[in-house]
């Protein structure tokens, strides 16, 4: 097999430079793509949403209930975008470059296939496209690519257009590169980038731009190098070589920090009309914020580098500091227009910082609250890291008595908090940060229920704020209720390793075995010998989970990226000499959903020259640690008249990747305890999850009646309560649904029991919220059929979804002062075709169309069996 020569790495510099995984910036794009308005939910986001109702009921007692909640699955659209159109010159028989950035601006994860068309007074002979990692347009290597490879939302992928010019091509002719990238998950999505070269028979300066990192804290901890690279590939002599750099905002010049490749180490003054150097000169200057550098000649085939330093400023948000350089020149013959060289990005890391409005040294404090009456305490948090982010919202610790209720509300006081991130926990949502935008705030509303028949105090509750985007960040708050004051009735609701070393010398059994977390990464240190005795050689490195390597294959889902000894991405070791030894890094991630795998899963490294064909094996193996937790949700709150009963939803989620409850394993088993005398309860599998408990539907008594619950997967259990026709209005019963689970699992402690809470009071009237969802895919205002069905096709970013409440009065009473209240939920806003209305027509307030807030309907009076419909629709940010 021919070696060709890489001939765009400037005698292997390139093999030397520092790159950073596209990873890092794939996850800036995903967390702040869209600035200035809401980005479009990823791919299978879960859209919950729940409504809650206040009334007055027979007693004169203010009352709130609230309903099931009903999801919506996100579903997948393709979107790309491909940047940078650019001109260059360039000489017959010799190549040119263009570099090309395709950022993935759907929703999911893709894979973009990349090709070319050419046409004009000359075309290419060739074109061909390789990878440039670091964006600097230059080529990593000399593997070609016909794709981008999977790519999350928001990722961006760097590669380079390389062209072959005909020795035949004649001063002025003029080729048009178009490149086109097209997407495998949707093939009519694609988008292209135009390149124009003009063929010329004089000077020819191509200049790169390149920073000694891509990404990196504010402030940051030392100086980044600029590099501007330049060289003719023309035949003649270009003069007044004219290299310019405007550093954007967030970049500080390192005074003195100049350095000219012919000067060498010599310090470039940073005054203008100071020539420096002999032979060619240099001009060089910073005046402002632009670095610029005047070269006086550069002969044909002269290469050269300009470099100097900046700082990262401090206070930056989470956020790209696009910077291009710009050039012209004097071509010999007439002045060549200015033009950019590559933009080079470099990413500011996000941080994440959260903080409480309350702490237990001064806690919001209510004075005092009746028996059986509910408290709200109001809690701000503040994300006061530099990007966007979400915060999980729990009840961390509480010294209440027993026998009290907690829920979560929204700002509203009357919106229940959801989890919008499938992690079983309510959470916030995306809130902005404290250096992108003022609403980095959000409030929650903590409402706990008091029992009936206790006083005293003070009582304390905590609930915790944690960062989505470093869980290691949280914040607590804490709220006091001073006293519960005695009442006779006021109810009221809430190695260096031994490798295979040697030509061939391989390996099936594993030789490291490391343990890890889903979605955490796991590292192997591997050494590329090169056994050669006099000539130095290169390595491509691959990773598969077929040892003989037939096929490049791992996983659904893991991934590995190899590192070099500085952190730097690579697929290839550069330049390894002979006898000598190249240290590799390979960092290998399994998804976060990933089950056990106690005994290991097998992972080959392969070293493979490209030039002579040499390689060698290894495999380690990964154990993917067991993880077990179970959780029972929601608290919920509801009335019943004497004799009458009430059902509440619950959801049992697996959040552990091993299979709970299952024959020959762990068990989960279910139980209920009532606080009230008169109260009986029991617990069913919602077999079809429709919130009604029909014939399908089992009462579970043992564990076997629950089944087993798979890693990540949930089940509907309905708990319905009954409350004895002897029981006093007024009275309040707290049902606890305990899950508790036995047995080890690959060595692993079963996890803590857990509970939700149903309180429930005895009235003379009793209003029932049932909520319902359908897909309005365009925006219509006439969706299909309601239901409490989970929606999982045709929900893509920019469809709308219609909403259904129905409050009936199950109660013998009228309730009067009748409120329903419900919320556009997170990753949608309101849409006023067909507006909000109730039937029968009430007073309906809605946010504005296209925003976010309440939609409130005022009912007033509710007879006993009659019911109130309330309908509105969002749409799911586009």
């Amino acid at each position: 097999m021919t070696h060709t020569p890489n001939p765009w790495s400037s005698a292997g510099a390139k093999l030397q430079s520092m790159w950073i995984a596209f990873a890092a910036i794939a996850v800036f794009f995903l967390l702040f793509a869209g600035s200035g308005h809401a980005a479009s939910p990823l791919a299978g986001t879960s859209i919950g949403n729940q409504a809650s109702a206040t009334y007055v009921d027979g007693s004169a007692v203010t009352r709130s209930v609230s309903s099931n909640v009903v999801s919506t699955i996100v579903q997948q659209v393709a979107a790309l975008t491909i940047t940078q159109s650019l001109s260059k010159t360039a000489a017959a028989g010799t190549q040119v470059s263009y570099p090309v950035t395709l950022t993935n601006t759907g929703n999911g994860t893709d894979s973009f296939a990349l090709t070319q068309t050419n046409t004009g007074g000359f075309t290419f002979t060739s074109v061909t496209f390789y990878a440039d990692a670091n964006g600097d347009g230059v080529a990593d290597n000399t593997t070609p690519i016909t794709t981008t490879g999977s790519l999350a939302s928001g990722g961006v992928f760097r590669f380079v257009a390389v062209g072959n010019v005909p020795t035949t091509a004649t001063a002025g002719q003029v080729d048009t590169l178009v490149v086109t990238g097209t997407s495998g998950f949707t093939t009519a999505v694609s988008a292209f980038v135009t390149d124009t070269t003009t063929i010329t028979s004089n000077a020819v300066i191509n200049v790169t731009k390149t920073m000694s990192a891509v990404s990196g804290p504010s402030p940051s901890a030392a100086a980044q190098t600029i590099t501007l690279s330049y060289n003719n590939t023309g035949n003649t002599a270009a003069t007044g070589v004219t290299l310019s750099d405007a550093l954007p905002a967030g970049m500080t010049y390192v005074a003195g920090s100049g350095r000219w490749s012919v000067t060498g180490a010599t310090v470039l003054t940073d005054a203008t009309a100071d020539l420096q150097g002999a032979g060619p000169t240099i001009d060089y200057s910073f005046t402002g914020t632009t670095v610029k550098g005047i070269i006086s000649s550069v002969a044909p085939g002269q290469a050269g580098t300009l470099t100097f330093q900046v700082n990262i400023d401090a206070n930056l948000a989470a956020a790209p500091l696009n910077n291009t350089a710009t050039f012209a020149y004097n071509d010999g013959v007439a002045a060549v227009p200015a033009s950019n060289t590559n933009t080079f990005v470099f990413t500011v890391n996000q941080t994440a910082s959260v903080t409480s409005n309350s702490t237990p040294a001064a806690p919001i404090t209510v004075a005092n609250a009746a028996q059986g009456s509910t408290v709200s305490f109001s809690n701000v948090f503040t994300n006061t890291g530099n990007g966007t982010d979400s915060f999980d919202v729990a009840v961390s610790t509480s010294s209440f008595p027993a026998g009290s209720s907690f829920a979560l509300y929204k700002a509203d006081g009357v919106t229940p908090l959801v989890d919008t991130n499938g992690n079983g926990v309510s959470d916030t949502g995306p809130v902005t940060g404290i250096l992108t935008a003022p609403n980095n705030t959000y409030t929650v509303v903590l409402k706990v229920t008091l029992p009936a028949g206790v006083t005293g105090g003070p009582y304390s509750v905590s609930k915790t704020a944690t960062s989505k985007f470093d869980p290691t960040k949280t914040a607590t708050g804490t709220d006091t209720l001073t006293a519960i004051a005695a009442n006779s009735v006021d109810l009221n609701q809430g190695a260096t390793v031994a490798l295979g070393f040697g030509p061939f010398a391989n390996n099936t059994t594993a030789i490291v075995t490391n343990a890890t977390n889903p979605g955490t990464a796991t590292r192997f240190t591997l050494n590329v010998v090169n056994a050669a005795t006099s000539t130095g050689d290169t390595f491509n490195l691959a990773a598969s989970t077929d040892s003989a390597f037939g096929s490049l294959t791992l996983p659904a889902g893991w991934t590995v990226v190899f590192r070099d000894s500085t952190g730097a991405v690579i697929t290839n070791t550069g330049i390894v000499a002979a006898g000598a030894t190249a240290v590799v890094f390979a960092d290998v991630t399994p998804p976060a959903g990933q089950a056990a795998i106690p005994a290991g899963q097998p992972i080959t490294f392969r070293a493979l020259s490209p030039s002579t064909g040499s390689t060698d094996r290894i495999t380690d193996a990964v154990i993917i640690n067991t993880i077990r937790s179970v959780t029972v949700t929601p608290n919920n709150v509801g009335q019943v008249v004497p004799g009458g009963s009430v059902i509440y939803t619950h959801t049992i989620t697996n959040a552990g990747n091993v299979t709970e409850n299952a024959l020959g394993g762990s068990t989960v088993a279910l139980s209920l305890l009532q606080t009230q005398a008169g109260f009986t309860a029991i617990v069913y599998l919602d077999v079809n999850n429709n919130n009604i408990i029909d014939a399908g539907d089992v009462a579970i008594n043992t564990a076997a009646d629950l089944g087993p619950i798979a890693a990540g997967t949930s089940k509907q259990l309905l708990v319905k309560v009954t409350a004895s026709s002897g029981v006093g209005i007024g009275v309040v019963d707290t049902s606890t649904l305990t899950a508790t689970t036995a047995v080890a699992i690959n060595g692993v402690a079963a996890p803590a029991a857990v509970s939700a809470t149903d309180t429930t009071t005895v009235i003379s009237g009793n209003i029932v919220l049932l909520k319902e969802q359908a897909l309005d895919a365009t925006c219509s205002g006439t969706p299909g059929t309601y239901s409490v069905a989970t929606i999982t096709t045709g929900a893509i970013p920019g469809a709308c979804i219609r909403y259904r409440v129905t409050a009936t009065n199950n109660g013998s009473a009228n309730v009067i002062s009748l409120v329903l209240s419900d919320a556009t939920p997170v990753d949608t806003t309101y849409i006023s075709t067909n507006p909000a209305v109730t039937v029968p027509v009430s007073t309906v307030t809605a946010p504005a169309n296209g925003t976010a807030g309440t939609i409130s309907a005022t009912i007033g009076t509710l007879t006993p069996s009659a019911s109130v419909v309330l309908t509105f629709g969002v749409k799911i940010n586009p």
